[in-house]
């Protein structure tokens, strides 16, 4: 029969292996909690020892750390470049041109409210793609894109104009 203290030496050795292979010396690493980035000087056990930019070196547990570029990259909300990602840009652009300068707002609004990030760079409202300004309207006003896009075809019901003025009004009624 084999005993708890038998097998919880292997896993020690797994999970201590596991952190040597996350992390190494020169690593940039975050601890997203408390918001200390620094570059990793030592590895020892399941803690890692990091130094700041200003010179000063802290000790974090291992599982409160994160590569600082999975990081970043988990916080980059830019557009993708392939061709298969832009092949509805025009049919964003063409409802994002047809809307009120109002409704624009209310998406604008929504966009600056988002808290930032800290260590990440957020995009000015026109420096948004088509796509992502719908998303923050449809954020604020709880009506999916998908539903932008069937007001924008012609002959639907409602139109993209009633859609509008629906939306506005009874945010109106909801303001009093």
């Amino acid at each position: 029969m084999v005993k708890d203290s038998e097998t919880s030496q292997p896993a020690l050795v797994l999970r201590l292996w596991e952190v040597a292979l996350i992390f190494k010396e020169g690593d940039t690493v975050r601890n997203v909690s408390v918001d200390i980035v620094g570059l990793v000087v030592e590895v020892y056990g399941e803690t890692v020892c990091l130094e700041q930019e200003n010179g000063v070196e802290v000790d974090f547990p291992a599982s409160a750390l994160v590569l600082e570029r999975d990081f970043q990259a988990k916080q980059d909300f830019s557009v993708r470049k392939d061709a298969d990602s832009r092949i509805n840009d025009t049919l964003y652009e063409g409802i994002i041109t047809s809307l009120y300068p109002a409704t624009l707002e209310i998406g604008r609004i929504s966009h600056l409210s988002v808290p930032p990030i800290s260590g990440v760079n957020a995009k000015n409202w026109e420096n948004l793609s088509a796509l992502q300004k719908l998303n923050a309207i449809s954020s604020e006003t709880h009506v999916p894109v998908a539903d932008w896009i069937k007001a924008s075809r012609p002959g639907s019901n409602p139109t993209l104009s009633q859609l509008q003025l629906s939306l506005l009004a009874n945010r109106k009624r909801a303001s009093k």
